[in-house]
């Protein structure tokens, strides 16, 4: 057995190709995209918009059908396959010359990476003792904020005429982590349930999560009715300047980064309750700070703040998520809760951009209230007997 502290070469290889093909995704759907289609296609940001819609929502409807194929097949298969349509999908968009077509291969990519997370998360969950849960967590988070974090930053060095070379890029990222996953070898990534279980008992299992399901939808909401608004907030209210805005952004990201390990590890150490619910209260406080206050001084310090309470509630929930998931639909229970993710992550931003019409500071007081419910919620909810159940 490994040193406790110690990642073992599947665990590895899991988080790289993670971040890799993460990495590729970011950089295409927020940086490449938008100049490919507007630049040498000559096409409007209506394209973007249709093509970024599809992609999201395959990802979100093949989640669910990614996880079964995890308990049928095994975690490495399903992540090949995932990649393979990735690759095969950034091939089509880089030589393509029609802008329909455009929006047909960025909503295939959205099925290569809804094998992302049930596969990655099913796949470390696996690997890891219940003990250190929420510090595998936290660097499965870790990987994918970095590489979808780095993606649109870094391409932007190889745009501006060359953005054949920078479809080159992002194929090489998604055929390395597509050679990565073919290394990966362990009994335990490749067990599968030959069992089916009946309709009855998965509907059970679901009922059983009747106080969660919510949880993880409004959760992801909260994100989404921020999304649309944070950049005419900034700019447009605020009258910060873009480097500042993005100054906000990559410093607050970076903070979440950096505490999500160390966050995990206290979760494992101290327990759920206090990461998870102080979370939910440091995100509220944290957001309505920033709907108030004015100064950058002041957002940064709040931004951080939020970074602080993201790095608490991740590792905390999905280590909470985990301990209550049953091993034989494992993947495919994944795949659900991260297809609730995602709608809440579609509908918070038709929300938010209404909220942000009638009162610009509406989407983040929203947001807090309901981050402020959930964690008063959460507060006597009995976490440790529905883990032990």
């Amino acid at each position: 057995m490994l040193q406790r502290n110690h990642l073992s070469l599947p665990q590895s290889l899991l988080l790289i190709a993670l971040g890799l093909a993460e990495f590729a995704r970011g950089a295409l759907i927020i940086s490449l995209l938008p100049a490919y289609v507007t630049g040498p296609l000559g096409a409007s940001l209506t394209i973007v918009g249709w093509a970024l819609s599809s992609h999201y929502f395959l990802d979100t409807v093949f989640r669910g059908p990614a996880g079964w194929l995890v308990d049928h097949i095994g975690v490495p298969r399903v992540l090949t396959m995932g990649l393979a349509i990735e690759c095969l999908s950034l091939i089509g968009a880089m030589n393509t010359k029609h802008p329909a077509m455009i929006i047909v291969f960025v909503a295939l990519l959205g099925v290569g990476t809804a094998t992302h997370w049930p596969a990655v998360v099913t796949g470390t969950n696996r690997l890891t003792e219940p003990e250190r849960r929420a510090s595998m967590m936290g660097l499965v988070f870790a990987a994918w904020l970095t590489g979808s974090g780095l993606g649109p930053v870094l391409i932007n060095f190889v745009l501006g005429g060359r953005d054949r070379t920078a479809f080159l890029v992002l194929i090489a990222a998604d055929v390395v982590a597509f050679a990565v996953t073919i290394w990966i070898a362990d009994p335990r990534l490749i067990q599968v349930h030959h069992h089916q279980p009946k309709a009855r008992h998965l509907w059970h299992t679901l009922w059983r999560f009747r106080w969660v399901i919510p949880g993880t939808f409004v959760q992801n909401m909260t994100l989404g009715l921020m999304l649309p608004i944070l950049q005419p907030f900034t700019t447009r209210i605020l009258h910060l300047s873009h480097l500042q805005f993005a100054e906000l952004l990559l410093g607050s990201g970076a903070f979440t980064v950096l505490l999500l390990v160390p966050m995990g590890k206290i979760t494992d150490r101290f327990g759920l309750r206090v990461p998870l619910v102080g979370g939910f209260f440091i995100a509220g406080i944290a957001l309505l700070g920033i709907a108030f206050f004015r100064q950058f001084f002041e957002l940064t310090i709040f931004g951080g703040i939020l970074g602080l309470s993201y790095a608490m509630i991740l590792p905390s929930w999905n280590a909470f998520l985990a301990g209550l998931i049953p091993k034989e639909i494992e993947g495919w229970l994944w795949g659900v809760f991260m297809t609730v993710e995602g709608l809440g992550m579609s509908v918070g931003p038709i929300v938010g951009t209404r909220l942000f019409s009638v009162r610009i500071w509406l989407p983040f007081v929203a947001s807090a209230v309901i981050l402020l419910i959930m964690g008063s919620f959460y507060a006597s909810f009995p976490l440790k007997e529905k883990i032990q159940s």
